[in-house]
This record gives C-alpha cells, structure tokens and sequence, in this order.
C-alpha cells in the first residue's frame, strides 16, 4: 500500500514539474513587429507571368491576385470586353 502512495506521489510531481517548468523559454526582448510596404498593379493576361516574375526578383511577396473584367457598353450593347488581373504584393521595409 505504502508503494502505491509512492507512485501516485512521483506521478503528481511529474505532472506539476511537467505543467509549470516545461514551458518555452520567453525572450526577454519582444522583437519588433514587421514593417511592410505594399504594392498593387492592373496587369494585361498576357504581362501576367513576366510580372510576376519581376516582382519576385525584386523580392515582393505577391499574396492576391484578382481577376476583373471591364465592359464598355454603348446604347445598351456590348461593344467592347477587357479582361485583366490586379496583383496586390508585399515586402519589408528597409
């Protein structure tokens, strides 16, 4: 009996010790929260890809791409119906 009482003793311990010491350390020092600067262009279908590209070269970190469409109508007919992509991109400030 007196054994038994003994594991549950080590196994409460082993439970706090496990509970309250065995959190991450915390930095003393928060560290700064990121500065971004934006960044958000119409492009052509056919510009899409070399964009892209570009701005990936220039380090902009591309997180929307939308695609829309513009209608030109004249006395109630279509006349005229542009696709297009507008591109939203970030990066952090130097």
């Amino acid at each position: 009996m007196n054994r038994i009482w003994s594991f549950v003793g080590l196994f409460v311990a082993f439970v706090f010790a496990v509970t309250f010491f065995g959190q991450p350390a915390q930095s003393d020092t928060a560290s700064p929260a990121t500065r971004w600067e934006y960044r958000s262009e119409t492009v052509e279908p056919t510009l899409l890809s070399q964009r892209l590209n570009e701005w990936g070269n220039d380090r902009w970190e591309v997180f929307a791409v939308e695609r829309g469409d513009t209608v030109l109508e004249q006395d109630g007919t279509t006349k005229l119906k542009v696709s297009n992509f507008q591109v939203t991109a970030r990066r952090p400030l130097k």
